[in-house]
C-alpha cells in the first residue's frame, strides 16, 4: 500500500501521504476495477464448512467470526490455497501445487529434519542449505511443496542435482 501511494502522489498533490495512503486502503476495501488486494483468511475445514466457528483469523488482525470468513469464502473473486498442517502444532506440512516457495514452518520443518545436505558424504548444516524439491516443482502433479518432498541440499549440489548426467535419488 505504501508503494501505490507513492506512485500517486504527483508534487502538485494536496493531499498528505497519510491521506493517499487512506484512500488507497478504501480503492483496495471496496474493490475498485484494477485494484486488487490480498488478504489471508485462515479457516480450518470445520468452520469453511458451517460445522463449527472456531481458528478463523484474519492474518494481521486477529479472530474474525464464522459468517465474515465464509463471506469471504464465497466471493467470486476469493482465490483459495489447500494448506495442510499437522493438527497439534499447527505447523505447515503441505501448500500444495500452487507454491513453489515453502512458508517459514515448513523451511524450518524441512531443515530440522535433514540436519545437513541430503548429498552423500557432505556434512554442510541444513541451516545453509538450499531447501529444494526433490521431485521438480515444475514437472507433473508429484512436485508438491511438501514435507515429503522437500530435502536440504548445499547449494553445490542443489546445483549438480540439476546437470545433464547427474541423478539424486533418497534411498
Amino acid at each position: 500500500m505504501d508503494g501505490i501511494a507513492h506512485k500517486l502522489k504527483p508534487k502538485d498533490e494536496d493531499r498528505t501521504l497519510d491521506q493517499i495512503r487512506a484512500d488507497v486502503l478504501a480503492d483496495l476495501a471496496l474493490g475498485l476495477p484494477g485494484v486488487l488486494a490480498q488478504v489471508y483468511v485462515h479457516v480450518p475445514i470445520d468452520a469453511a464448512l458451517g460445522i463449527t466457528n472456531t481458528g478463523r483469523e484474519l492474518a494481521g488482525h486477529g479472530p474474525i467470526p464464522g459468517e465474515i470468513a465464509r463471506e469471504i469464502m464465497a466471493d467470486k473473486n476469493s482465490v483459495w490455497r489447500k494448506i495442510t498442517c499437522d493438527p497439534v502444532s499447527g505447523a505447515v506440512l503441505d501448500v500444495g501445487r500452487t507454491r513453489y516457495r515453502p512458508p517459514a514452518a515448513l523451511d524450518e520443518l524441512v531443515r530440522v529434519r535433514d540436519r545437513e545436505c541430503l548429498a552423500p558424504d557432505c556434512r554442510r548444516p541444513a541451516q545453509g542449505s538450499d531447501v529444494d524439491h526433490h521431485r521438480d516443482f515444475r514437472r507433473g502433479k508429484n512436485g508438491h511443496t511438501s514435507k515429503a518432498n522437500l530435502t536440504c541440499l548445499c547449494r553445490r549440489h542443489h546445483r549438480l542435482k540439476d546437470v545433464a548426467g547427474w541423478n539424486f535419488d533418497l534411498a
